[in-house]
């Protein structure tokens, strides 16, 4: 009767040699599924117009996590050798080939990513994952174009390795015999391997068909609307009813009674429940933001307006929307260029009165050292030193440059601006 074999106890050494490092396993399988969202997202999302910002902020956020990431996987591939391979010949180098080509796809995919938005007409910001702001890269604008055509490649060359490198490890698996999906399994379990396989893919479609449907589909119904208005015959234009206008037929109001002294009107100072909002047209909905800080001097008396001057400061770098890139890119050169215009001011010319309580205000506004004439309307309620101001302006943004060229090509041309404080007379 013989005796049972004895362990080898250099086996468990060959085991573990045959298997990836656990550091490796994980890499590899993050960047499996982060590379399936990456590729999803960057073909299925607009990529111009309003409907393009949210997707493109994340393609970008992604495109630099793959890119750490590889690097970090490359770092691990060198103090950590991988397994030997398990054939040689032809095989053996077109596996060696696939698996390098990949690693370039994964870190040339991110830098020509990064050389497009570096070198983009159109400025906007990278901040990651809308927490970290990414430099951009000083690299010429000549660039653009054709990183823009070697990115889209990489994309379908990415796939195309994928494809490759799938085939080969189920050749080798379920032909071969040869059990090299459990070298870089989880635990060295097949299943878990091919339960992550099936997930990598499932990611691919379902988020490809989520970004469709949320970005470019509307893109794309935006489009079409916008060119059946070109297309449409012009609309006959109104004609104008009879009778006098509105001027010649309003009917003063009788002031009221006299709310404070009589003599110079009185200084007001701006309290508390100010705020100060805009909102702009953008495709098919609207972008709404406010100014953080600003304040203003009034000197006014609410039944005599005519010798009333009001003058308003607003910090242009107090202006956002909620959203870190955003606020980055409306505070850059294309749209406010707050850090070499640092103040927006508006100076009455002429105050009236329009009804009880009711107010129209001619002023001049500059901003980007540009002035232009910018009436606003405001309402007064309350009594006697103690009011509440509320009200609105349209201002034509194109008239002091703002977002003018691509940098605006899908906003509208007017922004509604909002206003709301309280005010106290200053004692006599």
């Amino acid at each position: 009767m013989s005796k049972p074999n004895a362990i080898d106890p250099n086996s468990r050494l060959a085991d573990a040699q045959a298997r990836y490092s656990t550091g490796a396993i994980v890499l590899h399988w993050l960047l499996a599924l982060a590379m399936a969202f990456q590729v999803a997202v960057g073909f299925a999302m607009p990529h111009s117009g309003p409907y393009s910002f949210a997707p493109m902020q994340l393609h970008k956020s992604v495109g630099i996590a793959i890119l750490l990431l590889t690097l970090v996987r490359l770092a691990w591939r060198i103090f950590r050798r991988p397994p030997a391979a398990v054939e040689t010949g032809w095989t053996a180098l077109a596996a060696k080939i696939v698996h390098w080509a990949f690693y370039a796809v994964l870190v040339l995919g991110p830098v020509t990513g990064w050389i497009i938005v570096s070198t983009a007409s159109l400025h906007v910001p990278t901040v990651l994952f809308g927490v970290l702001p990414w430099p951009h890269l000083p690299v010429p604008a000549a660039l653009n174009e054709p990183m823009e055509e070697v990115h889209e490649a990489l994309a379908w060359i990415a796939i195309g390795l994928f494809v490759l490198h799938v085939a080969g490890a189920l050749r080798h698996q379920f032909l071969l015999r040869d059990p090299v999906i459990a070298r870089i399994a989880p635990a060295g379990s097949v299943a878990a391997a091919m339960a992550l396989l099936v997930a990598t893919i499932a990611i691919y479609f379902a988020v490809g068909s989520y970004v469709a449907q949320t970005y470019l589909v509307p893109a794309m119904a935006d489009f079409r609307a916008m060119r059946a208005r070109e297309q449409a015959p012009p609309a006959p234009a109104p004609t104008p009813a009879a009778g006098p206008s509105d001027e010649a037929t309003s009917t003063p109001e009788p002031a009221a009674s006299a709310t404070v002294e009589a003599g110079p009107p009185p200084e007001w100072t701006i309290a508390g429940g100010r705020r100060l909002a805009f909102s702009v047209a953008n495709g098919g909905s609207r972008v709404a933001g406010r100014f953080t800080d600003w304040n203003g001097a009034v000197t006014m008396d609410p039944d005599h307006p005519e010798s009333a001057d009001i003058r308003i400061g607003i910090k242009l770098a107090s202006a956002t929307v909620g959203d870190a890139t955003r606020d980055a890119m409306l505070r850059g050169a294309d749209f406010l260029a707050s850090s070499s215009n640092r103040t927006a001011t508006w100076r009455s010319t002429k105050v009236t009165r329009t009804g009880p309580g009711r107010y129209h205000a001619s002023g001049t506004l500059t901003i980007r050292g540009r002035s232009r004439p910018q009436a606003i309307a405001f309402t007064l309620t309350g009594k006697d030193r103690e009011r509440h101001v509320a009200g609105s302006a349209t201002i034509d943004r194109t008239a002091f440059g703002i977002g003018t060229g691509e940098a605006g090509e899908s906003l509208g041309t007017t922004v509604a601006l909002e206003f709301s404080f309280d005010a106290t007379a200053k004692a006599r």
